[in-house]
């Protein structure tokens, strides 16, 4: 299913005038994709898919750890890749899920949840990502093949302005 992920983003990419080129795999682990607007590098793009996913209640909806394993995986190829962020790093999740939403990144990236009777609980599991957030510049979230949401730090407005006026996203 990686791979409907990846033509889903290609498409919505392009259709907002952005030329999308595949990077080949190969030993070195590196991003899904050199995004160029204009023929000028705008970004590394990497595409994680969520798979339909069952509900398991144990300590932790295992979505959290789920998406925090993508997040982790994202992290080591753009560090391999651009660790300078020369250009922006941005992660793009792919959910096949109906019931997973923008909502549980947010969660995974704050690293706490609201209960169904408003409390802020926090998931303890999420923290060893924390000092390492800054690598990625800018998250897309598609909900099947529409792009529904988006999330950066603002102090990464700078490194992502431009890609946000692009693809006609608020800031």
């Amino acid at each position: 299913m990686a791979k409907s992920g990846e033509r889903i983003v290609k498409e919505q990419l392009e259709n907002k005038g952005l030329k999308v080129v595949k990077i080949p795999e190969g030993d070195i682990k590196t991003v899904d994709f050199e995004i160029y607007y204009k023929h000028e590098l705008l970004c590394y793009l990497e595409e994680k898919t969520i798979e339909l996913t069952p509900l398991a209640w144990k300590n932790i909806d295992p979505i959290y750890s789920s998406i925090s394993r993508h997040i982790y995986d994202a992290i080591k190829q753009f560090k391999s890749l651009n660790p300078d962020q020369v250009v922006p790093n941005v992660l793009s999740f792919t959910s096949m899920d109906q019931a997973r939403t923008i909502n549980d990144l947010a969660v995974t990236l704050t690293g706490h949840v609201i209960t169904a009777g408003g409390k802020m609980r926090p998931l303890h599991n999420m923290k060893r990502l924390e000092n390492k957030l800054f690598l990625i510049d800018l998250y897309l979230w598609f909900d099947h093949d529409q792009l529904t949401g988006h999330i950066y730090d603002e102090a990464n407005l700078s490194r992502v302005e431009r890609m946000l006026e692009i693809l006609g996203l608020e800031k």
